[in-house]
This record gives C-alpha cells, sequence and structure tokens, in this order.
C-alpha cells in the first residue's frame, strides 16, 4: 500500500518540479532584458509603392506593410502619399556552379537581388538606393527536369519572402523612423 501512495505522488512531484522549472525560466529570460520583436508602426500615413500589387511579390510586400501597420494607408496616387516606396530592380538569376564530366549541369545557383529605395512625401531619400539579395542552391539532373523547375519556382518563392522580410525590418528600423520624423536639414 505504501509503494502504490508513493507511486501516485511521483506524478505529481514531477508536475510540481516542471511548473516551477518554466517559472524560474520565465523569470530569468524576462530578467535579462529578453522581449519579443512586436509592431513597429510606421510613422507615415500614407504610402506609395510602384511594387506591382497583382504579383505574389507586391502583394506580399503590401501585406507586410498592413499588417506591420495597420495605420498606414497605401494610396495609388503618388501625390497624396508621405513616404514612396519605390523599386528601381527586380531581377532573377540563375548560373551554373558546377559541371559532371559531360559537361552537363549538376547544380544552379538562383538569385534575387531586389533594389528600391524609400523617400518622404519630399523626395528626401530615408533610405538611399539600397539591394536586397538572397541565393539557394539547386542540384540539377536531366531525368528530373519536371520536379527541378518545380522546385526552382519553390526556391524563388522562398527567397522573396526572405527579401519582403528584410525590407520590412528596414523600412520599420528606427534610424527610418527618426530619420521621417526628423526636421528636414537644408
Amino acid at each position: 500500500m505504501q509503494t502504490q501512495v508513493q507511486s501516485a505522488f511521483l506524478p505529481l512531484q514531477r508536475m510540481r518540479m516542471l511548473l516551477a522549472l518554466g517559472i524560474f525560466l520565465c523569470l530569468l529570460t524576462a530578467g535579462c532584458g529578453f522581449k519579443m520583436r512586436g509592431v513597429t508602426p510606421l510613422p507615415f500615413e500614407t504610402m506609395y509603392t510602384n511594387i506591382p500589387q497583382n504579383s505574389a511579390f507586391g502583394s506580399r510586400i503590401i501585406r507586410a506593410i498592413r499588417a506591420s501597420s495597420p495605420s498606414t494607408v497605401i494610396t495609388q496616387d503618388e501625390s497624396l502619399a508621405n513616404a514612396k516606396l519605390i523599386q528601381l530592380g527586380n531581377e532573377r538569376t540563375r548560373r551554373e556552379v558546377s559541371l559532371d564530366a559531360q559537361g552537363k549541369v549538376e547544380e544552379y545557383e538562383l538569385g534575387l537581388v531586389f533594389t528600391f529605395t524609400l523617400t518622404d512625401g519630399q523626395g528626401n531619400e530615408l533610405i538611399p538606393a539600397s539591394r536586397l539579395a538572397a541565393t539557394r542552391q539547386l542540384p540539377y539532373s536531366d531525368d528530373d527536369s519536371a520536379a527541378k523547375a518545380e522546385e526552382s519556382l519553390k526556391l524563388y518563392e522562398d527567397m522573396e519572402k526572405s527579401i519582403a522580410d528584410s525590407l520590412i525590418r528596414r523600412i520599420t528600423s528606427p534610424e527610418v523612423i527618426n530619420a521621417y520624423r526628423a526636421p528636414a536639414t537644408q
């Protein structure tokens, strides 16, 4: 009887120990200054972009801007915008990385380069012309060419997500927000 009572309390003791450990870890991370990145609203009331909104990449950018700053309105009229996100280029590349003994491609390097600038409504640069780039490796075989074509599309989509995330981090950075709020010096 004694061993049955003790074995019934072991799971309860284990639960208490895990709960205490969990509370301790929460207090430890809070005490070290850890804070999850929250929403950083943009100071712009309106924003214009020439990125095609009907493309997958453009709609991803627009959704990310709206998610990070719900009060910012994306406008189609450039003259009404407090800020202008201008796409200067969006280029996909594919480069042969390695060949086999017969000269057939074994691996490609896929790349995506997005070039942009961000200005305020008066044309002052908040972010000068900048490049965001991403690359991925694609092993290749002629036997699986249809599957590899689909895989390359998925890799380009993954790179677009990565670049969209980087772009949002750049335009919501404290440097950009402070530059927008600071009076323009002539």
